[in-house]
């Protein structure tokens, strides 16, 4: 049970890192709309909106093609050319 809830933990920290890159560059991308002016408010908002539908489909695309734990460790772990490099010295 306690293993399960860690996994689940896990996940969730994995699907919003996922999610959270699309957001934050659409809202960067709002925000500078935004300080051209306040009249640029709806498209500010807009932009926000698409980064979360963005980064929803991204996340669920990864969780069910991928897996979030399969793609977040080619990230993470260590790569093939750093093992190369440890051989030669």
């Amino acid at each position: 049970m306690f293993i399960k809830f860690i996994k689940l933990i896990i996940t969730v920290s994995f699907w919003l890192q996922a999610f959270a890159a699309p957001v934050i560059l659409f809202g960067l991308l709002g925000l500078l709309v935004y300080s051209k002016g306040e009249n640029y408010l709806l498209i500010a908002i807009v932009l926000l909106g698409i980064g979360v539908v963005a980064g929803i489909v991204i996340a669920e695309y990864i969780r069910r093609k991928v897996g979030l734990d399969t793609f977040f460790g080619r990230i993470y772990g260590p790569n093939e050319m750093d093992e190369k490099l440890k051989k030669k010295n």
